[in-house]
């Protein structure tokens, strides 16, 4: 388990009382991190791939959009996260992160369920950029907290605790370039609160982007959806974000 006596020492260093820190820290909402093979800690599986070409269903089309990344749901262990994952198939995530304000068209996310026959291919569309090699995704679990917060009843001082973990985080989790489950990591605009998705309970699904990933070294695709819908394995139902520095 992950000691977050980082956050701690921090947050006492700022004069913030403890129980309010503590009662923070309880809201911690797992999440299945991926990074680059190598990279990450060694005990971690293999989970998922970046780049490259998109094992699509055979006979349906591949989207005529950038192909980011896809994750193997079978490797993300039971309460990796708090969702209702499917326990296995594959995600398979796409957006056109130069021009993500286009309309609903610039982001697509595919579910391929276990032993549906599949073939890596490429979009025959001329205008995408160039493929590029795929590299392997290793996973990691790690405790997830708002990187900003806002003061409320419950928590009086939930912006400077938010400040708090993202000065400390670094200490206490991995990065990589996709995230299953958890809290967003917000620039701007947090995809799951600050945006009128209508009635439900949406969290956030998956977080993808950083350098090499989309256009813009911290360029962030986050994708939301409902707790109902993902659990009725809906994914056509996801919503998608873009969000980076500045």
């Amino acid at each position: 388990m992950t000691s977050m006596d980082p956050f701690r020492d921090e947050a006492r260093s700022r004069g913030l009382p403890e129980d309010e820190v503590e009662r923070w820290l309880a809201t911690d909402r797992r999440s299945a991190m991926l990074g680059l093979a190598g990279e990450a800690p060694p005990d971690g599986p293999l989970a998922g791939r970046l780049g490259g070409l998109p094992s699509m269903p055979d006979g349906e089309p591949v989207p005529d959009l950038p192909f980011l990344a896809s994750v193997d749901l079978a490797a993300v262990p039971p309460g990796a996260t708090d969702l209702p994952l499917p326990e296995d198939g594959t995600l398979l995530f796409f957006a056109d992160t130069e021009d993500p304000w286009s309309g609903d068209d610039w982001h697509r996310l595919v579910y391929v369920p276990v032993g549906t026959p599949v073939s890596e291919r490429a979009s025959a569309c001329e205008w995408l950029p160039e493929v590029l090699p795929a590299r392997d995704l290793q996973l990691t679990l790690k405790p997830s907290l708002p990187n900003r917060g806002s003061d409320t009843e419950e928590f009086p001082h939930g912006s400077e605790l938010g400040s708090v973990w993202w000065k400390t985080c670094g200490e206490m989790t991995t990065d990589g370039p996709v995230q299953i489950g958890g809290f967003p990591w917000v620039w701007n605009a947090d995809p799951v609160t600050d945006h009128d998705h209508g009635p439900g309970d949406w969290v956030l699904l998956a977080e993808v982007g950083g350098e090499g990933v989309t256009e813009g070294e911290l360029g962030v695709v986050h994708w939301v959806i409902r707790r109902d819908d993902l659990a009725g394995r809906h994914f056509d139902r996801a919503r998608a974000h873009f969000d980076m520095v500045g």
